[in-house]
C-alpha cells in the first residue's frame, strides 16, 4: 500500500503549544496545504485543521495533534497523499519525481546505465543522479538534449549522454 502514497511534506519541526508542525512542502501545487485536505502520517488520515505561512515554510494544524508534546513525536515524518491524488502535470514532458526515482537508464545504443536513485534540484533543472553497479555514481542532467524517451510504464528512459561524459572508468 505504501507504494500507492506520494510524499508531500516532511515534517522539520514544531512551533507553540498548540501542536503545530513546521512543514517543508515538496509539492508543486500550492492547494496541496489547504484547509480541509487530508493527509497521511504515519498511516493515518489526519485532516488540515489550519495552515499559514511563516519565514521557515508551512506552519500545519492536522486534527488529532493538540500539544507541543504529541507533534514532537513526528518531527522528521512524512506527509503523504494517494498518489491517484497528487493531480495532473501541466506539460508532456514533466513528471513527478515517484515516477522517475526507480527507472532504468538506457543510452542511445540501449545499454543500461543503471536506475535512478535520486533527484537533485538545481536552480536550472533538475539532475538525476543514477547508480551504476559497477562505476560510480551517474550525473544526468535532465534537459531535452539529454533525456530522450520517458516511459512510466515500463520504467525506462532513454538518454543521449552529453559530450565528455563518460560512463566507464
Amino acid at each position: 500500500m505504501d507504494d500507492d502514497l506520494v510524499t508531500v511534506g516532511i515534517i522539520r519541526g514544531v512551533r507553540g503549544l498548540r501542536g503545530q508542525l513546521r512543514v517543508e512542502s515538496l509539492s508543486d501545487f500550492p492547494q496541496r496545504f489547504l484547509k480541509g485536505q487530508s493527509l497521511q502520517l504515519n498511516g493515518l488520515l489526519r485532516v488540515i485543521i489550519n495552515v499559514s505561512n511563516d519565514k521557515k515554510g508551512l506552519i500545519v494544524e492536522l486534527g488529532g495533534i493538540d500539544s507541543r508534546e504529541a507533534a514532537e513525536k513526528y518531527r522528521g515524518c512524512e506527509l503523504k497523499i494517494d498518489s491517484q491524488e497528487s493531480g495532473n502535470l501541466n506539460s508532456e514532458n514533466s513528471y513527478f519525481h515517484h515516477e522517475i526515482i526507480g527507472m532504468v537508464v538506457l543510452d542511445e545504443n540501449n545499454t543500461e546505465l543503471g536506475t535512478v536513485k535520486e533527484i537533485i534540484e538545481t536552480g536550472a533543472n533538475d539532475v538525476y543522479v543514477v547508480n551504476n553497479s559497477v562505476d560510480k555514481d551517474i550525473l544526468i542532467p535532465a534537459i531535452s538534449s539529454v533525456v530522450g524517451e520517458v516511459c512510466v510504464g515500463s520504467k525506462t528512459m532513454k538518454i543521449t549522454l552529453p559530450k565528455g561524459l563518460n560512463t566507464r572508468n
